[in-house]
């Protein structure tokens, strides 16, 4: 060791200095010539409000600099002379660290001293003691900082003993906190002890000192051992290399002292310290100094001062968080540090729901559930049209039509489907009566279609799925029928022979009455009309009628017929609203190219942001990379499901079948990496700026399916996406109210039709709601950090949002604009703003039940897949509510008192 004087070696098992005759009697107190007490070897003298004069180098009342108005040498140790003065240009109190004058002359010292200026300016904390600047004067160098008007903890805890335990735990925060501010920058105190812990006037915390401070990449050999031997951790001790979990060491002998009083290791002699510290002698436990002491506390402070430095805690913010009553976020965020995913999950059990809340609030989820499904399925299409046939019957009809318009048995068949919306935007525009939805109970074309093909050779396609135009209708012998729910047949199409060596002869008579019978039509009623529709397919006969449905005379349709030596190749019925969609591009509405050019800018914006975010947070090491990647394995799997089980998608016993495996895998994983990147981008800022939004989400990622605020998140999105499902139908229902037609009824989106359309419905529910939520949370940290205000963001992004969904539901009134308003200030400042991302999840995945039809039919055959997905959002809830009663019971003796 040095002597704190000169800087000379020294014997450890000697009482002086025999260079300087610096003399010290025990290992935590020295003194000086003149007998001022101050503390131990190699510190520099803490600041305090003593304001003793004696053998001070400045009297008072003195003006150094031409702008500090000396008043008292507040302390003096081995790193110089404390004195407090006035700032005269500032006006305010300021405390002056000036290096001994012995030492002026060493460049080592000199270049200690600035340093510490440089290090302690980096950290600013409410807990830290803040530096100010650095100066000279006559060659002697000086620091000025904050004057603290307060005591040294050491002092403190030598006047009053050990503190009360709850006095101790806050101080105890407060200096994990400030020495976590120090970390965050990179830099180790590596002399933290009592003597260096101010407690201000106000009972607050401050750490002092950081003379031996500095950046841990910057200590060279020879100042490994600089520091007090009885904090000093026993890697710093032996000369190792020192890390933040020195200082943590170091911590949990402050802590030791703070709580007992005493002083973990004592010696008469330098010497005698050094050689206690290097026998691996473990301190008394705090339960033998105090009765009663808190178990927890000790086992912080064990954990702490454990020799294996990788046994110790790995930041002072895990130590705040250990304490009794502590909470990783609020330290975290007090240290100005982003708490870990670790940290976010560890939070206080928070979440759990009185049980009269708790018990209301499912209450309230099976009312607005049961109301939905009595009266939601009133502005679907399917009521509006008899759904009388399975798919299996409409598939086995139009292989019957196939077979006896002459076409062989298929090697392969397909079947999907529609939903007639030039039909649906003809009768708005044309049919202004209340009931206009009700006439197509009881007439034809039906608005849902079954569109059923064959082909001699299997259905392939690039994507594995079979549409209307894939693959392409061109090979000879195939067939292609569109059949209503009643079974009746709007056209039939097929392929003639690519080659037909056969003589040109006359074709024989066609006996048309099959399919006008299949169509459900009186081929006596109608009459013959000049061809007007080309038909897609070769012919060498054209034929046309007109006439109406007979249950609909006012509603006029033609037949347009055509074959090719003698077989039929096309039958279909046209109405007045059909349109040559072959040879005229179908116009885009004002409302889609807005709602489409918001959703370009949204999703680029998304993706160059979260691109160049998660570059950043990878190379700073940032993110929760093991909760990204459990996401985007989850996101991979409901991917593979919604696309391999999805009702359209076909497969076939060919080769090809691995390239449409490949292609899915691929889609899969393309999705889980978008995922994978928006949340490496956006999880680092949300854990920073509100972490409060992601406890339980992180909870759920981890495997805490049983947490409590899980649960109430849970029950919270179930109960508000409810709530809008419902909120939407007043959305469809009111303008009847106030006597104006009734609005287009909502289509079936895809094909969520029966009990297969359940687990690609539940896969494509998923990525949708963790989408939504996503994007939208990620839109929002863009706008905070630019805004720099939070509320304003989520306003801005309401504000934003709002049109975009107005367009994209097909809204046309002021009734509309105000129902998405509302409803989406719901989801944005409740669900996402509120509770956070779990809620704003489980919030999109329960208000889309109405992708199925709703029905309380609950037999149909249409209705399974329905009551599967119904089953499963009530027992997700009703999940979420024992869940977040946290074991309370719900229906407990207290129950009726509360």
């Amino acid at each position: 060791m040095k002597c704190p004087k000169c800087q000379e070696e020294i014997d450890g098992g000697g009482s002086s200095c025999s260079a300087c005759g610096f003399s010290f009697d025990s290992a935590t107190q020295m003194f000086e010539p003149s007998g001022e007490a101050r503390s131990n070897l190699g510190e520099a003298p803490s600041i305090h409000s003593t304001e003793s004069t004696d053998g001070g180098s400045f009297r008072p009342g003195e003006i150094l600099a031409e702008r500090y108005r000396m008043v008292s040498l507040l302390g003096r140790g081995g790193m110089g002379e404390v004195y407090r003065a006035d700032d005269l240009k500032l006006g305010q109190p300021v405390a002056l660290k000036f290096l001994p004058e012995h030492l002026t002359s060493d460049g080592a010292a000199l270049a200690r001293f600035h340093r510490e200026v440089r290090v302690a300016r980096q950290v600013s904390h409410r807990n830290v003691c803040r530096v100010y600047d650095i100066g000279e004067v006559d060659g002697r160098h000086f620091l000025s900082m904050e004057f603290i008007k307060g005591e040294e903890l050491s002092s403190l805890l030598h006047r009053i003993g050990r503190l009360p335990n709850d006095k101790a735990i806050q101080l105890a925060r407060q200096i994990c906190a400030g020495l976590a501010a120090a970390h965050e920058t990179g830099i180790l105190h590596r002399d933290l002890k009592p003597a260096n812990v101010m407690i201000d006037e106000n009972g607050n915390a401050r750490i002092t000192d950081f003379g031996l401070a500095g950046l841990a990449e910057e200590f060279k050999a020879d100042e490994i051992g600089a520091g007090t031997p009885a904090y000093m951790s026993p890697e710093q001790i032996e000369g190792g290399e020192l890390t933040i979990k020195s200082d943590i060491y170091s911590l949990g002998l402050v802590l030791y002292e703070l709580f007992t009083g005493k002083q973990a290791f004592m010696a008469a002699t330098v010497g005698e310290l050094i050689n206690l510290r290097r026998s691996n002698t473990s301190p008394t436990t705090p339960t033998s100094i105090v009765k009663g002491f808190d178990p927890v506390i000790e086992k912080v402070i064990d954990r702490c001062i454990q020799k294996d430095p990788s046994q110790r805690p790995s930041s002072a913010l895990q130590v705040a968080a250990a304490l009794p009553g502590g909470d990783p976020i609020a330290a975290a965020l007090a240290a100005g540090e982003t708490p870990s995913p670790e940290m976010v999950a560890a939070a206080p059990k928070e979440g759990a729901l009185r049980p009269p809340v708790a018990m209301a609030m499912l209450a309230a989820f099976f009312v607005m559930l049961a109301a939905f499904v009595l009266v939601g399925g009133r502005k679907q299409l399917y009521n509006f049209v008899p759904m009388e046939k399975s798919p299996e019957i409409l598939r086995e009809t139009a292989r019957d039509i196939a077979r006896r318009a002459g076409y062989d048995e298929p090697l392969d068949s397909a079947d999907f489907f529609n939903v007639r919306n030039d039909m649906l935007d003809y009768i708005e525009r044309n049919d202004r009566s209340a009931d206009r939805w009700e006439k197509m109970k009881a007439t034809r074309p039906s608005a849902i279609t079954m569109r059923y093909r064959q082909s001699p050779r299997y259905l392939q396609t690039n994507d594995g799925r079979v549409y209307a135009e894939a693959p392409p209708f061109v090979v000879s012998g195939m067939v292609d029928i569109n059949i209503g729910m009643t079974g009746q047949i709007t056209f039939f199409r097929a392929v003639p022979p690519q080659i037909d060596d056969r003589p040109a002869t006359v074709p024989a008579e066609i006996d048309w009455s099959i399919f006008f019978a299949a169509a459900g039509l009186d081929q006596a009623k109608f009459r013959p009309a000049e061809s007007k529709w080309t038909p897609r397919t070769p012919y060498d006969l054209r034929i046309t009628w007109e006439g109406a449905y007979p249950e609909a005379p006012e509603m006029p349709i033609r037949v347009e017929a055509a074959a090719y030596r003698g077989k039929v190749v096309s039958f279909e019925i046209n109405h007045s609203w059909e349109q040559p969609n072959r040879e005229v591009a179908i116009p885009m509405q004002t409302g889609q190219k807005v709602f489409l050019g918001l959703l370009i800018a949204l999703l680029s914006l998304a993706g160059i942001a979260g691109v160049l975010l998660t570059v950043k947070n990878i190379r700073l090491g940032r993110g929760d990379r093991r909760g990204a990647f459990r996401l985007a394995h989850f996101v991979f799997w409901a991917g593979m499901v919604k696309s391999v089980l999805f009702p359209t998608t076909h497969h076939v016993p060919t080769a090809f079948e691995f390239l449409i495996l490949l292609e899915t895998i691929a889609w899969a994983l393309l999705a889980a990496a978008f995922f994978w990147v928006v949340y490496m981008a956006l999880e680092p800022f949300v854990r920073r700026r509100w972490p409060q939004r992601i406890i339980s989400w992180t909870r759920l990622l981890a495997g805490d399916f049983r947490d409590p605020m899980v649960g109430r998140d849970l029950l919270i999105g179930s109960l508000f996406g409810v709530g809008v499902m419902l909120w939407n139908f007043l959305r469809y229902q009111i303008p009847v109210w106030l006597g104006n037609p009734p609005g287009i009824p909502s289509g079936l989106e895809d094909v969520w039709l029966g009990a297969g359309s359940f687990l690609p419905a539940l896969g494509t529910q998923v990525i949708v709601s963790l989408w939504i939520a996503l994007v939208l949370l990620f839109v929002i940290l863009m706008l905070s950090l630019f805004l720099r205000r939070d509320r304003l963001a989520f306003v801005i992004g309401w504000v934003v949002l709002s049109p975009v969904v107005f367009f994209a539901t097909g809204g046309s009134s002021v009734v509309d604009l105000i129902f998405v308003v509302v409803g989406v200030a719901i989801f944005f400042f409740v669900p996402l703003w509120r509770y956070g991302l779990l809620a704003a999840v489980a919030f999109g995945f329960f208000a889309r039940l109405s992708i199925f039809p709703i029905t309380t039919n609950f037999t149909a055959w249409y209705a399974t897949g329905f009551v599967m997905y119904l089953a499963l959002l009530v027992a997700l809830t009703v999940y979420g509510f024992y869940t977040s009663l946290a074991g309370q019971k719900p229906f407990g003796g207290k129950f009726l008192e509360e």
